[in-house]
Formats: structure tokens, C-alpha cells, sequence
């Protein structure tokens, strides 16, 4: 059979190597940019005042993944021994208006790496509610707890609906959950947060190990860049058959089973099959070009919201994009400023920390960074570029639409794959990707060889005793009484140390003088 595969992506490329390599199908694969990969995209990062020869390469998309939820990506990679693979680490910190609020989640010095945090209630009860979330939120998981909470409806239930009913702090949305839940899709926090399906957020935490403080999987990264598998991959397919910058303008099924494939540039060819490996608004853009899209395929396609990031690379680690304290310098680094108190989520940015995560050296290399939408610029002349990123918006309507994504699966001659079938992470793309190329085994003549079966990586939930402690502690009313004599001990002695000083007066000081600061800055980058 000859297919065509629709995008270079990890969907698209994942497709692309199992029908290239494991049948003896015909594989062509189209990509409309003059580069493949998608958010596999390596970059070389030169210093300022040297060359490139000097430089090093560095991811700006596709960092980071993990033995336990990457189980497809990693079995691939397994067979590429000429794709190196590293240890690296995750490790995450938060920084609010510039500095005058700040912890990581390292160790216990990073978590108080403000000293003046050991005697504020507010950051204890951040600490006591990370636990209780990570311990507690595993239930809403576990069946028979969905059945006992019945007509409750805690299965539908928002996060910010989860976190009003069961009452967590707002130092624990504002400071921990929002900021994690951010950086794990690389998203705005008003387009991921409070309105994010409980379950699904928990689910995904508890499958990434992020609901535990110990037992956490290793981080891997691929020496020299994700490029490196890109290439693996496009190494294997015959000359003629990557058609690059040629957009797909449109697909017409026939009635014979063939797929018409036509460019924007007007070539015209003809498949047995087409995998759309591209985002779901292309997908559909690209059907209705094509003589229209039917009811139920503009119902799936049409339900997934994007959000679009952009991602600098630079090494300005005093602009204002990194954490003030170098101790609570992490991998992912949340910063954003405050609005009346609380977080402000039109003023929050992600920098990635290269150095420790690709293993480049700082001493030779300097501070390489990737921030992902600056709310102040670095200065240009340590910026080294500049890239834009799309991610799937993983709401209510979102869920539905994967639910209904299989019926629309290898209809009409055409299969659909991305990372936003599942989490928007490389390893659903992959599996995306994986699963529609295996399709084709139920198609007449058709045979696909896999060297691996399909893994979907799900984590059974746990810690229901731990879960109950904490429940017992909430519901008998012991949690509010001691905190309240917590908080009392605290005041006085931080009353003692002050000596009697306002430190409340102190931190104002510190709070207006960090506005002068960025103020400064925001004008310094206009």
C-alpha cells in the first residue's frame, strides 16, 4: 500500500518509522515547514563573544522524559543505540515579584530558602496542604470512592471546584498548584488551571509520580538533542519520499478507498491511506478544503482549543527570569508577580534551566535558558532566539472529544494521531502516532510488524490510609485548631526575634521596592 503521512511532529514521525521500517508499505511523509521534528527542536545556543563552532546544542520544545511514563518512546529509543541517552533531574522552584517570595522543592533549605518563611503560617500550611493533596487527591481515583460520593458529582469536578470544597489554602493554589500545573503543559495558568478537569490533573500527576515525595522515576534526555532521534528515524526513509515545505492544502476520499493528496504548491498524488499527524485544527482545515468534513469529524476536530507559547532562548539570568536566590535555582523555574495578593496569570513565565538539565557546563557555557513567554525580554544581546509553540488546552470539551476520537479513526481512508488524543506530552504523540500506523492491520494486504506492543502507562492510585489521617484531621476540626495555635506561636516568636520590629512595615518595603524594580525593568525592554 502507499500511505502518506501528514506532519513531522512525534506523531507524524513515530508513524512514519514503524510503517517505513516494520511493513513493506510505501511511506511518504509530508511536512509543511522547511524542518521536521515539530517541538523536537535542537538549537545551537552560542555564548556571546564566541562562535558557533564554540557553542552547543540545546532543546527548546521536547526536553525531558521518564522509564515509567514514556514506556513506547524509551522501547524505541532502546532499539537506537545510536540515540545517547543521559540522567538528568526535575526539580522545581516559584518566584513571585521579583524575589520577595520564593521556594523550591529540592530540600528542606530550598523549601525555606527565605529564612524568614520558618515563622510564617502561610508557608507552613502551603507545606502541610502539598502533603494532604498529594496523599488525598489519589481518592477521587479509586471506584468505590466515585461511588460513596454518588450524586455528589466528584468524578465532573474542576480542580478549583476540588480545592473550594475540600479547602485548600490559597498559598497552596497560588504557590504550588497553579505553578505546577503551568509548567507541566507549558501553559498560561488562566488557560489550564482552576477550570482543568480534577480527575484527568490527578490522574496525569499520579502517572508522572508527582503526587509523592519519595520513589520518584528518573529523568532521562537525549545527548546532544532530541534532533538526534529526529534523524534516527528520517535516516531509514527512501530518497523521495520526505517532501518538505509542502503543505498539505487538502484530502478527497473516493469511493474506491484511494485518498486524493494535494499541496498548496498544486502536486497532486494519490494514497491507499493518509495519517493526519497534525494538530486537530489542521486536521479539520484540511478536510473541509477537501470537499467538506463530515458531522461527527467536525464535532471531534472542532472541540480542541490551542494555545499558542512562545519559547526564547538566552542567557540573561539577571533580567528578572530567574529566581533572585541562585539556591533556589531549579529545572523548571515559575516567576510571575502578584495583583491585589494573588497571582497575577497574565504576569508568569517558565524558564527552563539547560545547564542542569542537557548536562552543559555553566563554567564554559554561561547560564543557557529557555523561558517560555517573557513577561519582561531578556536583553538582546543575550538572546539567541526565539521559537512558537502550540499545546492543546486539555478542558471538559477537550475530554469529550478524545472520548469520541476512535469513531472518526481509519474512516474515509484517513486515521488521525497527535499528543492531544491523550495528555499533549511526546509520549502520547508517539503512541498517537504508533496506533494509527498499526491501523492499517485491518485493512486488506496490510501487515505491520511492531517490535513492541502498545503500553498505556496508567499508575493505580494508593496511600487511602494516609488519606484517611488527613481526612480525620480536616473533618474533626484538629487541623484548624492546631494551626490556629501554630500561627499564635509563630507571631509571638517572630515578634521575639523582631524584637518587637513591624515585619510586616519590612516586607511592605521590600514588596515596593521589588515593584520599583521590575517597573524599571519593563521600561528597560520597551
Amino acid at each position: 500500500m502507499k500511505i502518506a503521512v501528514v506532519g513531522s511532529g512525534v506523531s507524524g514521525l513515530a508513524a512514519t518509522w514503524l510503517l517505513n521500517e516494520y511493513s513493506d508499505h510505501e511511506v511518504h511523509l509530508y511536512e509543511a515547514d522547511s524542518r521536521t521534528g515539530g517541538h523536537a527542536n535542537t538549537v545551537r545556543f552560542t555564548p556571546p563573544g564566541k562562535t558557533p563552532e564554540e557553542g552547543v546544542d540545546v532543546d527548546t520544545g521536547f526536553i525531558v522524559f521518564n522509564p515509567s511514563t514514556y514506556p513506547n518512546f524509551l522501547r524505541f529509543l532502546q532499539l537506537h543505540p545510536e540515540v545517547p541517552i543521559l540522567n538528568t533531574e526535575m526539580t522545581f522552584s516559584v518566584s513571585r515579584d521579583n524575589g520577595l517570595f520564593e521556594w523550591a522543592g529540592d530540600n528542606l533549605s530550598t523549601i525555606f530558602i527565605q529564612p524568614q518563611r520558618l515563622l510564617d503560617p502561610n508557608h507552613w500550611r502551603l507545606i502541610y496542604d502539598v502533603l494532604r493533596f498529594n496523599a488525598c487527591a489519589r481518592r477521587l481515583l479509586v471506584g468505590w470512592s466515585l461511588e460513596k460520593d454518588g450524586d455528589a458529582g466528584f468524578g465532573e469536578l474542576s480542580i478549583g471546584e476540588y480545592l473550594e470544597r475540600e479547602g485548600y489554602s490559597d498559598a497552596f493554589r497560588d504557590n504550588y498548584l497553579i505553578p505546577m500545573t503551568a509548567a507541566i503543559w507549558s501553559t498560561p495558568p488562566d488557560k489550564c488551571a482552576m477550570d482543568f478537569p480534577a480527575r484527568t490533573l490527578i490522574q496525569f500527576l499520579s502517572n508522572h509520580h508527582l503526587l509523592q515525595i519519595t520513589g520518584k522515576p528518573s529523568w532521562l534526555t537525549i545527548k546532544g538533542g532530541s534532533r538526534v532521534y529526529v534523524d534516527a528515524i528520517l535516516g531509514k526513509l527512501p530518497p523521495g519520499r520526505l517532501h518538505l515545505a509542502a503543505p498539505v492544502a487538502s484530502l478527497i476520499s473516493h469511493a474506491d478507498g484511494t485518498v486524493v493528496l494535494t499541496t498548496a504548491a498544486g502536486a497532486i498524488d494519490v494514497f491507499d491511506h493518509v495519517v493526519l499527524a497534525t494538530h486537530s485544527a489542521t486536521a479539520l482545515a484540511i478536510l473541509r478544503a477537501g470537499g467538506g468534513a463530515t458531522p461527527r469529524e467536525e464535532a471531534v476536530l472542532g472541540g480542541f482549543k490551542w494555545t499558542q507559547n512562545t519559547a526564547v532562548l538566552h542567557c540573561d539570568a539577571a533580567g528578572g527570569l530567574m529566581p533572585r536566590r541562585r539556591g533556589a535555582w531549579s529545572c523548571w523555574n515559575y516567576m510571575t508577580t502578584s495583583t491585589g495578593g494573588k497571582a497575577n496569570a497574565d504576569r508568569m513565565a517558565l524558564t527552563y534551566g539547560m545547564n542542569d538539565l542537557q548536562h552543559i557546563p555553566e563554567a564554559q557555557y554561561g547560564p543557557v535558558l529557555v523561558t517560555l513567554n517573557p513577561p519582561v525580554e531578556p536583553a538582546p544581546e543575550k538572546t539567541m532566539g526565539r521559537w512558537a509553540y502550540e499545546h492543546p488546552v486539555l478542558d471538559a470539551e477537550a475530554l469529550r472529544c478524545q472520548k469520541a476520537l476512535p469513531g472518526i479513526q481509519n474512516t474515509r481512508g484517513i486515521s488521525y494521531a497527535g499528543a492531544w488524543a491523550r495528555y499533549g506530552f511526546h509520549e502520547d504523540g508517539f503512541t498517537a502516532g504508533l496506533a494509527a500506523a498499526l491501523t492499517h492491520a485491518r485493512l486488506p494486504g496490510a501487515s505491520v510488524r511492531p517490535p513492541f506492543g502498545i503500553e498505556y502507562a496508567e499508575r493505580a492510585p494508593g496511600q487511602v490510609v494516609v488519606a484517611g489521617a488527613f481526612e480525620w484531621l480536616e473533618g474533626s476540626g484538629w487541623r484548624a485548631r492546631l494551626g490556629a495555635w501554630a500561627g499564635l506561636v509563630l507571631a509571638v516568636v517572630r515578634w521575639v526575634v523582631g524584637f518587637g520590629v513591624d515585619l510586616g512595615l519590612i516586607e511592605g518595603e521590600i514588596r515596593a521596592r521589588a515593584r520599583r524594580e521590575a517597573v524599571e525593568g519593563g521600561k528597560k525592554s520597551v
